[in-house]
């Protein structure tokens, strides 16, 4: 019995014993990494072709995953099972399994399990035999513009409710832990979606490129947010009245500029991108001042406006890679001709 694709692949050649099964039936097994390969499992779907003298087995094409084996006899990997897990998360893999030639350890499994949790909801841990443990991935289907839109809002709502605690309307750290894991699981989301091009709308590979470069930003703006407000939770008791409405002032410029970046991706606006970056760039020009206005504040001050600085810079970023994108989907020649093609489909 052989693959349809084995005259494309190795050419291997494997031996299988012909065995019983009831009074009239007669089976034999698939070899284990070419089940692995096309995804297939205990219950899976196969066309069996008679070709003359050869029976020819076909993995069904709606049976197929996207999917990635571990062997754990590599010590390394062993360290790194949650990496892996997550590796496979993102890359838009469907399952993962790692195997082993004896009996998985019970911690391995448990180790798996907590990463799995991390992920996120969609992911399940399952051990399918005492020699293998898998991880299946439900796809998250979300329309990956428009999900970048609603991320770029929430995050700018994020610095509002920053903006309120310096002025009184304390924000607890229970708050801050519970608003930042839930848009860093979002972006992990949105970067599986993106992996996976599910209905992001975009059909050439330099727009999906400045999408995935958009939510990689953007990750990365959530993580400097955690670290400003994790900073100003425990020091805004150290500023002056008049710092904190300075301080006030610079994160709003942040939350507008949010905004206005989120209402030009959906449809692409290259106006309401000039129209962000421009709103941030008031902010970055406290840069060629900062000498000056380090020495007539307190250092509490300078070293949360330090904070703030790097985050409006990783918000610049992207900013301009959605301009580019505007650009691009707007005015190109090619984006034209995708529009229209678009359109003729009813998309």
């Amino acid at each position: 019995m052989e693959s349809s694709g084995a005259a494309q692949g190795e050419g291997r050649v494997v031996s299988r014993k012909v065995q019983r099964l009831g009074s009239s039936s007669l089976i034999i097994t698939l070899p284990r990494e070419w089940a692995r390969t096309h995804g297939l499992r205990a219950g899976s779907l196969v066309t069996v072709v008679e070709d003359g003298d050869r029976l020819v087995v076909v993995p069904r094409a709606d049976e197929k995953a996207f999917s990635a084996s571990f062997s754990l006899r590599h010590l390394n990997l062993c360290k790194h099972l949650g990496r892996a897990l997550f590796c496979t998360y993102l890359s838009g893999l469907d399952r993962v399994s790692f195997y082993s030639n004896r009996p998985i350890r019970e911690d391995l499994v448990d180790r798996l399990s907590q990463a799995a949790k991390v992920v996120g909801d969609e992911v399940s841990v399952s051990l399918v035999s005492p020699y293998e443990v898998e991880a299946v991935i439900e796809d998250y289907r979300g329309d990956v513009v428009s999900s970048l839109a609603s991320y770029g809002r929430q995050l700018a709502s994020a610095f509002s409710r920053l903006a309120e605690h310096v002025t009184g309307l304390s924000m607890s750290d229970s708050e801050l832990v519970e608003v930042y894991g839930e848009l860093r699981a979002q972006v992990f989301r949105l970067l599986r979606s993106g992996s996976k091009g599910f209905h992001a709308g975009v059909f050439h590979d330099h727009l999906a490129r400045l999408l995935m470069a958009g939510i990689g930003l953007m990750a990365l703006a959530n993580d400097s947010y955690y670290v400003l407000a994790r900073d100003l939770i425990s020091l805004s008791d150290s500023l002056r009245e008049e710092e904190r409405d300075k301080l006030r002032l610079l994160l709003q410029v942040l939350e507008v500029s949010l905004v206005a970046s989120a209402a030009g991706i959906d449809p692409p606006s290259v106006k309401k991108e000039e129209d962000a970056y421009y709103k941030l760039r008031m902010l970055l020009d406290i840069e060629d001042q900062l000498g000056d206005v380090v020495k007539s504040s307190s250092p509490t001050f300078s070293y949360i406006l330090a904070k703030i600085l790097d985050v409006a810079r990783v918000i610049k970023n992207f900013e301009e890679t959605l301009l580019c994108y505007a650009l691009f989907k707007k005015y190109s020649e090619d984006g034209r001709e995708t529009q229209v093609f678009s359109r003729q489909l009813g998309h």
